[in-house]
């Protein structure tokens, strides 16, 4: 496990505010092949892999109202993938942030409750939509808020759930959060097999440091939302680890498509 989940796990682990996940469907393991529909046919075929590591990205989260000691936020969060992993060892994407990038975008709500006077916070999420994109040209651009939704969309969804924490040392805030997402649509063409279902992700939302100070104080906008007065910047990065469906689900499905069946003889049977 490289430093940064280790980071991440205890912190979230150690808190006694931590919103616990549940259970985790098995790890979809498959590869992704980035010049399906490229004109360019100058990306990767990755694989196999599970995880997708994200940079230093940011979130914008604006308040929408406060009750009591529980603040509701609008958040938006704009990154990029900086790697692929398969149990937490690096896969090879030799192209990948030089002809061409993966950018992932987010849109969420949430509740964060004030834990004690001035240092520690439980933060739940309310739910949201995310999506992937392939871009055959990298152009992202954090000062502009363009080249992250100009791209192919190879995934998306919704977000389901999820929480963690927030704490303030002295100057500096620091947070982790756990989240859920359902997988609605992906590129059958770019992703083999084509069983993913869900994903599980854990990121860090910092301010505080100066090189984090000097990298916000540059973003204006996310997703096309200004940050006004009264609105939160975050510096945030973490990974997502990609899932299919669990046994229950399959069941579930098989069960259904012999529902249809059933019902397609009885009809057959009716008209004869």
């Amino acid at each position: 496990m490289n430093h940064k989940k280790m980071l991440l796990a205890t912190l979230l682990a150690a808190s006694s505010f931590a919103v616990q996940s549940a259970h985790a469907a098995p790890n979809w393991i498959g590869t992704a092949d980035y010049t399906a529909g490229s004109t360019e046919m100058d990306e990767d075929v990755v694989g196999p892999f599970s995880t997708y590591d994200f940079g230093t990205g940011v979130v914008l989260m604006e308040t929408t109202s406060v009750v009591g000691n529980v603040t509701n936020l609008n958040g938006y969060f704009q990154s990029f993938v900086t790697n692929h992993e398969l149990d937490s060892v690096l896969v090879p994407a030799n192209n990948l942030n030089a002809t061409y990038e993966l950018t992932v975008v987010a849109s969420f709500s949430q509740a964060t409750t004030q834990v004690d006077l001035t240092t520690a916070s439980t933060v739940i999420q309310n739910g949201g939509s995310f999506t992937i994109y392939r871009d055959t040209t990298p152009d992202r651009d954090y000062t502009t808020d363009s080249g992250f939704t100009n791209g192919d969309v190879i995934m998306s969804g919704i977000i389901t759930g999820g929480g963690g924490v927030a704490a303030t040392f002295g100057s500096a805030i620091f947070g982790a959060n756990d989240i859920t997402v359902q997988v609605t649509s992906f590129d059958a063409a770019v992703f083999e097999p084509d069983t993913i279902a869900s994903a599980n992700g854990i990121f860090t939302l910092r301010l505080g440091n100066s090189a984090d100070a000097s990298f916000l104080g540059s973003v204006n906008s996310v997703l096309g939302n200004s940050a006004g007065a009264g609105d939160y910047k975050f510096a945030a990065d973490g990974y997502a680890t990609l899932a299919v469906p669990e046994a229950e689900t399959y069941a579930m499905m098989l069960a259904g498509l012999g529902l249809v069946g059933f019902m397609a003889r009885r009809r057959a049977r009716m008209s004869a």
